[in-house]
């Protein structure tokens, strides 16, 4: 049953990443090397592109061809440009939904970068991962301090900050070698002279001419 809850609750966690739009992009080649801020709306209200709502006054008034400024007096979900940074080549378009010519409420921001189209975090989902990171360095810190907690029935409860105990491999390796394992290096060692003592002679250091000149000595100057 355990493992059958497991199961169902990691299924779960995996279609929630899958669904979650913050995780996907969407671009169309043949518009990158042309795109630019005049056709930048365009270029998002393609029906092929996984963010737009195809529901939205954008697409109401491009099947009827009605002039753009005829949003301001519709009401529903449209797009706009919102920003234009052009030294980075960002373009920001704002999903928003009209009430009114002067009221509208912001729904979600989509930015544009080098033609690729990304859905900005809202404010809940950078509260909850910032959150979320704090959590995890708080609890590995109240484990860090679990661990020096000590319980003793004369002291009580007390705190020992004392570095832990080596393991018996950090003994071992701590502990010089015994004189049977320096007598066996010792031995291995010979026999690897002894063996390829024609080599080592071979390859010994090559004396030059040069070298074998004996500099005399200079006078120095009298003072």
């Amino acid at each position: 049953k355990q493992w059958y809850q497991r199961r169902v609750r990691g299924s779960k966690i995996s279609s929630m990443a899958t669904d979650n739009p913050m995780t996907k992009s969407w671009k169309d080649s043949n518009w990158i090397p042309q795109l630019n801020p005049h056709n930048v709306l365009a270029y998002f209200c393609q029906r092929s592109n996984l963010f737009y709502d195809k529901t939205c006054n954008n697409e109401i008034a491009k099947m009827q061809r009605l002039n753009p400024s005829q949003l301001l007096h519709m009401k529903g979900i449209e797009y706009i440009l919102l920003h234009v940074d052009e030294p980075s080549d960002l373009m920001i378009i704002r999903k928003q939904e009209r009430h009114s010519p002067s009221h509208v409420v912001p729904l979600a921001n989509y930015y544009v970068l080098q033609g690729t189209i990304y859905q900005a975090p809202d404010l809940h989902h950078v509260l909850n991962s910032r959150l979320a990171g704090t959590l995890f360095h708080l609890q590995e810190a109240l484990d860090k301090t679990l661990e020096m907690s000590r319980y003793d029935p004369n002291k009580g409860h007390h705190w020992s900050f004392d570095p832990p105990a080596p393991t018996k491999e950090e003994k071992l390796r701590s502990e010089p070698c015994s004189q049977f394992q320096r007598e066996s290096v010792d031995k291995l060692i010979d026999i690897l002279t002894k063996k390829y003592q024609h080599f080592m002679l071979r390859t010994g250091p090559v004396v030059t001419e040069s070298q074998n000149i004996k500099q005399e000595p200079k006078d120095e100057p009298q003072r």
